[in-house]
């Protein structure tokens, strides 16, 4: 079916107006090409839309029933280049973002409260995964940022989002669990539960070097911090943990700060591919390159 917009304009006119002279003057036409119009519109649809009355006209069931919809497509035609305009610009659309079980706990409300202040209008799709998955992913381009540990491979953009202190978590029974003072590595005499290297490689690394590998508990290795920490409650050891994990407030685990002398941070990085041509993350990792400025 061949409709034009002259012609639904034209339709629209006529059955506010319900007179051809007078909405061919809103239309700044002369009446012929305006009853034209209309009829051209009618044989389209196979259906009358106006009856003609003494003075002018009335509305058809048909008519009637048509400019409902007339009224709705032009009211999206007349949107629609604004919110090209807009989606262009990164004000509207949707960010595919990853993060780890840990960074949720760390920043991820932050973060996304930042995506929410410079582009209100964008969609967020969630989903968890470990960082080697994420940079897969981000680079397969089937999500657009992520919340990852390092190392970053040199084919990404990254920029530090978060920086928190390593705490150490043990049974709720352990010598350990009370006091007021920080404690330090050597005081740990059990074994520690680890990271897991394929599934956490930058904790496991910074932990390995912290207490060496003689001392962790080699068959209890976790890539999430909800197994460790349960792993801690069942007194199989302890651990070292972000301290933003401490919201978790497990039920027979205790955290204890480090002595300055053992204290380590650990980061977390929002890191995206330049080659992905969405521009809500163009616009989003412009904002955050120059906040780290």
């Amino acid at each position: 079916m061949d409709l034009s917009l002259q012609q639904l304009r034209g339709f629209v006119a006529v059955a506010e107006e319900l007179h051809y002279g007078r909405a061919a003057q809103r239309l700044n036409l002369t009446q012929p090409p305006l009853t034209r119009q209309i009829q051209g519109l009618e044989r389209s649809l196979g259906v009358r839309l106006f009856d003609r009355t003494g003075r002018g006209v009335r509305l058809t069931a048909a008519g009637d029933a048509f400019l409902d919809h007339a009224r709705r497509v032009l009211a999206l035609l007349e949107v629609a280049p604004e919110a090209a305009r807009r989606a262009a610009d990164g004000h509207t659309g949707t960010l595919r973002i990853a993060f780890t079980a840990i960074g949720a706990y760390a920043v991820l409300a932050d973060f996304l409260t930042t995506v929410g202040k410079h582009a209100p209008a964008v969609t967020a799709e969630l989903t968890e995964l470990v960082s080697p998955d994420q940079f897969e992913a981000l680079a397969k381009l089937e999500i657009d940022i992520g919340l990852v540990r390092p190392p970053i491979p040199d084919q990404f953009a990254s920029v530090l989002v978060h920086s928190e202190d390593l705490v150490l978590a043990v049974p709720a029974d352990h010598p350990l669990a009370v006091g007021d003072s920080a404690v330090t590595l050597a005081d740990v005499t059990e074994e520690y539960i680890g990271y897991s290297p394929e599934g956490s490689q930058y904790l496991h690394d910074i932990c390995a070097a912290m207490i060496g590998m003689d001392r962790y508990a080699v068959s209890q290795l976790a890539s999430q911090v909800p197994t460790m920490l349960a792993l801690v409650r069942a007194g199989l050891g302890c651990a070292l943990i972000p301290r933003s994990i401490m919201a978790m407030r497990v039920e027979g685990v205790s955290y204890r700060e480090l002595d300055a002398s053992d204290a380590h941070s650990v980061t977390l990085h929002a890191c995206w591919s330049p080659d992905n041509p969405n521009p809500a993350l163009q616009r989003l990792t412009a904002s955050l390159t120059s906040s780290a400025l």
